[in-house]
Parts: C-alpha cells; structure tokens; sequence
C-alpha cells in the first residue's frame, strides 16, 4: 500500500447512524468489495453519484474517494463545481460532521451558552491538560460577551485507559461540571463518583470524524475550522455585530 493509501486508511471511520436506503446499501456492498484489497480496514459508510458521468463519491467516514463504478479508476482530491464556486468534497466532509453533531445528545456536553443572544454555536473536542485547550478556556468570558457558545465533547487525548481519560470522567461526573472542568483545566484536581459518563462516546465519535489533536473546533454546519483560535480572531472571522 503506498503512503497516500495509508494515510487515507488512517482516517477509517465508522458512519454516523442515518436513513440507508437499499439501492445505497447495494453500493456501499459493491465499492466495500472493490476497496477491501488496497484498504482492508476500511470501511465505505456513504455512496452517491457524483456530478460527473460514471463516478461516484465514496466516504470513508469523512475520507472521500470518487470511483468509477467498475473500480477501475480512483480520483483522490477536492472536486470543485466552478460554476458555482463550491468545493463538493468539503461539503460532503461538513455533512458527516454536522450529522456527527446533530447526533449527540446535547445533555451530555458541557456547555457554555451566552446569557443573550447566541451567535455561533462551537463545538469543541478538548483534553483535560491540553495546553491549547486550556488557553481556549481561559477565553471563555470573552467569548460569552460576543454570543460565541462554546460546547465541549470529551476527547482524552492519549485514549482511555489514560489519565487524561480518567480526569474527562471525573468533569463529566461532577454534580456542576461547568465548575469542574473549569477547575480541571486550571490544573486542580477533580474527584467525582463514577457515572454513566459519555467520555467513551464522545471519543469513539471523536475518532470516527477525524479528530486526531486537541483542541478540535467544528461549527454546527459541521464546517472544520481546526485546532486553537484566539478570541478576537474568531469574533473578527464569525461575528457579524
């Protein structure tokens, strides 16, 4: 398998439940079969024509090929509608991401929601003791004042039988976690009961979208916008006053 192929088998991913339709079924059958030999660990959780004749646009969970129907031919990279101006293949990435997001129970993050109007609605996949995830928060203040909410998911870096797993639990088990995982990401010391946390949940979707760093900062439309950003950047890039 050559570097791009295993580079692409690194974002194998598993597909955010939705509506299948049989006719899809078929095809993701038929294009699983035909990508097993090169990328065995992959799974194809999406299919759909493509705008251009004898092509189809293959996810991945967020990794896209477009395949000819035969398996012959395998175009990797953006495909753009020039037209109008549209880069396809980000919005096929954004729709798994906004499907992802749309799929978890808001209850199960910890959310920080302006006292007025809210503005844009960030989602953010954070570690305990990411040095960047903490100087995000430490913006919190500054982001609430210009109607920027902020929603954590858990996303312990190092995985979980970490302890950066173990202090997402202790956050997400505390009677007030917006005070504990303030606390926590000042470095203190959490201790809260187990619970039916959802730091496991959280972090298999986290690895099913591609999340691979922390901070991870996704908007509702399921756009990505990457890792760490200070405040005023993103009220002077979002925020429309």
């Amino acid at each position: 398998m050559n570097k791009h192929m295993t580079s692409l088998a690194i974002l194998l991913l598993c597909c955010v439940s939705r509506f299948v339709s049989s006719a899809e079924m078929d095809l993701i059958a038929h294009f699983d079969k035909i990508l097993k030999p090169l990328l065995p660990d992959v799974k194809v959780t999406q299919v759909k024509p493509a705008p251009i004749a004898d092509l189809y646009e293959v996810m991945m969970g967020t990794a896209v090929l477009y395949v000819t129907l035969d398996g012959a031919y395998a175009l990797r990279g953006d495909l753009v509608d020039l037209k109008n101006r549209r880069n396809l293949t980000d919005a096929a990435q954004d729709q798994v991401r906004r499907d992802a997001i749309a799929g978890v129970d808001p209850a199960t993050m910890i959310s920080f929601v302006p006292e007025r109007e809210t503005k844009l609605d960030l989602y953010v996949f954070t570690d305990i003791d990411c040095s960047y995830c903490r100087k995000l928060h430490t913006e919190m203040s500054e982001l609430l004042a210009h109607g920027i909410a902020v929603h954590y998911l858990a996303f312990p870096r190092e995985g979980l039988e970490s302890d950066a797993y173990r202090k997402a639990v202790a956050v997400w088990c505390s009677a007030d976690r917006q005070k504990a995982i303030t606390a926590a990401k000042a470095g203190m010391t959490v201790t809260a009961a187990s619970c039916r946390d959802p730091v496991t949940e959280h972090f298999a979707l986290g690895n099913q979208i591609g999340v691979s760093a922390t901070p991870t900062v996704i908007l509702k439309n399921g756009r990505y916008i990457g890792g760490y950003m200070p405040a005023d950047e993103l009220v002077a890039r979002y925020i429309k006053d």
